[in-house]
């Protein structure tokens, strides 16, 4: 895998625009370099209820040949995608034989980097109990089938119960984890008959902040009416405004320790299950203490007003790719104009645009042959290398160092394209804009595939408006069309030009003698023996109830001959097959000549129907 003779370790990671995802990646990648490993990092977005698209993203776990990692890592409660966890572990108990790692989320069988979410917070809770002296503590949860969320729970009831503090059930409310769950738990408490709480623990931060904003509409403060207290410590926490009291969890170091695990594991399969990372309670504002907490500097104003000023351009950029992109029905429009948005990232060391062989026709992974339509290598633009899907990216793209690449699928909805590979120049991981990306580029394949179809249907339906439903030859308006195509062709050649007419002799004696449906045999067997002989792209013709046709183009004596020896041959294969109580017969004449730009299609098919019908009556005679 990566042809670059290092062990690769496997990372599964959903949602990478998020902070935990970037920061968890950045640990893996610093660690994974230092001991001279390659990560291939597998992402896909999703999960806001859309089935067709979450089936489209969930094809990553088809993506890579888990026999050829050297190591796994899963961060599986980062997944928002139905079924997506039991995919990638079945297809890693069927091919894997390496150490499987698993973050924030223990899974049986698997070693696993694990917070201690049974007490992460005990301390905040305690303080609040024991330093503000608050018996009225509200939970928010996460959803009830987050195992993160409800050991968080039950240490927020174990706390309450060590203190003598009933546990009321009205005071616990189910969120999502997500921005929107702090107002609809605000609502529900300050409607509720319960008396108002003191403080509100939340099971995260995102919650926690908008707890506070929930709060602050009602006219309540924080700290000064209600305390409210996170857990996770984001990078939003400490900006708030108040800066939240929460529970930071070291992510960079859990990545660090996964690849540690795996490195270890090595060289001792005895090394134990678990691993856990201890957290530190963080006390700001949001909780009374510490109101010092946080100054804004100079610095830290420059680095908002940067990022801001980046998430502008970003949004920008990513609305004049879609401009670009919408309409085009040429792959090569689509690369052309993806190549400068790809070129102004100037963070991206490569980037790689890797289509199915046949992704306009087959939606779903078949064949293992890719083509990368695309790709920059260190600002060098390279196209159409056709490459092994084992191999994740072309051998031209190997490197001696250590190789960090992020994988995710192109798709439209559930049909698959193909997939992107980048990475980037420095340690970083940061994609707030990548799914855009996806989307755009996906989008614009599949215009392109459905203009390709719709050629492809066009094609059809005119192949299908020029052929004889009985035969499958081509009929009578063929001759106007490719007749005349192939005469120009030869006359700019200045190559032989063929037209065999061909007329069966005894059609009436066998349909009133056998009947129609054995005269429909017989024409058949007609179409059959010329389309047998044709073996050079001649156009064959039934332009009549018995009447048939062949043109050829670079044709001379002996081609003629060759053809109608085949033909007859074919014939005698039928009339002495024994299945039928009647010979088929034919009389036949042709023209053959180099045309020039007086010669019509009609003067050919005149002489070539006089010697035909010299033929037939001197068998008559």
């Amino acid at each position: 895998m990566f042809a670059n003779g290092k062990r690769t370790v496997g990372v599964f990671i959903s949602q990478l625009n998020d902070e935990f995802q970037d920061n968890l990646c950045k640990g893996i990648t610093s660690r994974a370099k230092e001991l001279d490993y390659n990560v291939a990092f597998f992402t896909n977005f999703g999960g806001y209820g859309q089935l067709e698209f979450d089936l489209g993203e969930r094809e990553i776990a088809r993506l890579p040949y888990y026999q050829d990692f050297d190591g796994i890592i899963l961060a599986p409660d980062t997944f928002t995608i139905d079924k997506l966890n039991n995919n990638i572990k079945r297809f890693i108990e069927k091919y894997s034989h390496c150490p499987i790692v698993s973050v924030r989320r223990k899974m049986e069988g698997y070693h696993n980097v694990l917070i201690e979410d049974d007490n992460i917070l005990e301390e905040v809770i305690t303080h609040l109990i024991e330093d503000h002296d608050f018996t009225r503590l509200n939970f928010l949860a996460g959803p009830k089938d987050s195992i993160a969320s409800e050991k968080r729970l039950l240490t927020y009831q174990r706390v309450l119960a060590k203190h003598n503090i009933p546990v009321e059930e009205d005071r616990i409310y189910y969120g999502d984890f997500w921005k929107r769950a702090g107002y609809d738990a605000v609502r529900h408490w300050l409607n509720g008959s319960l008396e108002r709480p003191q403080a509100i623990v939340c099971a995260n931060d995102y919650m926690a902040i908008t707890v506070c904003n929930a709060l602050e509409e009602n006219g309540i403060s924080v700290p000064e009416d209600m305390v409210v207290t996170g857990c996770d410590d984001v990078e939003d926490a400490s900006r708030f405004v108040p800066s939240l009291t929460t529970v930071t969890i070291p992510v960079y170091e859990i990545g660090v320790e996964a690849v540690n695990l795996v490195h270890r594991k090595q060289e001792d399969n005895s090394i134990p299950e678990d691993s856990y990372i201890k957290t530190t309670t963080q006390y700001r504002e949001s909780c009374g203490c510490r109101r010092d907490w946080y100054k804004e500097s100079s610095e830290q104003r420059k680095h908002c007003i940067a990022l801001f000023d980046s998430m502008k351009r970003e949004i920008a950029r990513n609305a004049r790719m879609t401009t670009a992109l919408t309409g085009l029905t040429k792959l090569e429009e689509v690369i052309n104009n993806l190549k400068a948005y790809i070129m102004d990232k100037t963070e991206l060391k490569n980037f790689l645009l890797c289509l199915r062989a046949d992704w306009d026709t087959n939606h779903f992974f078949g064949s293992n042959e890719m083509v990368m339509e695309f790709g920059i290598n260190n600002r060098t633009e390279y196209r159409k290398i056709n490459f092994s899907r084992r191999d994740l990216i072309p051998k031209e793209f190997a490197e001696e160092q250590p190789m960090i690449y992020y994988f995710a699928m192109l798709h439209h909805l559930d049909k698959n394209f193909g997939y992107i590979a980048i990475s980037y120049e420095k340690l970083q991981t940061y994609m707030i804009t990548f799914q855009n990306w996806l989307i755009n580029i996906g989008n614009a394949l599949e215009n392109i595939r459905i203009h390709r179809e719709l050629n492809r249907l066009i094609y059809t339906l005119e192949d299908m408006s020029y052929k004889d439903d009985l035969t499958d030859l081509y009929n009578r308006r063929a001759i106007e069309t490719l007749g005349q195509k192939y005469l120009k062709q030869c006359m700019q050649k200045q190559v032989g030009f063929m037209v065999l007419t061909i007329d069966m002799d005894n059609l009436k004696y066998i349909n009133d003698t056998f009947g129609h449906a054995q005269g429909d045999v017989a024409l058949r067997a007609i179409g059959m023996a010329i389309s047998a002989a044709a073996e050079d792209d001649e156009i064959c013709i039934r332009y009549g109830g018995d009447e048939f046709m062949a043109i050829g183009m670079d044709y001379d004596a002996q081609k003629l001959d060759t053809f109608l020896k085949r033909f007859k041959e074919e014939l005698d294969l039928f009339n002495h097959s024994g299945e039928n109580k009647y010979k088929v017969q034919v009389s036949y004449g042709w023209n053959m000549l180099i045309p020039d730009s007086q010669t019509t299609l009609e003067d050919c098919l005149i002489l070539s129907d006089q010697r035909m019908y010299r033929q037939k009556s001197e068998r008559k005679g």
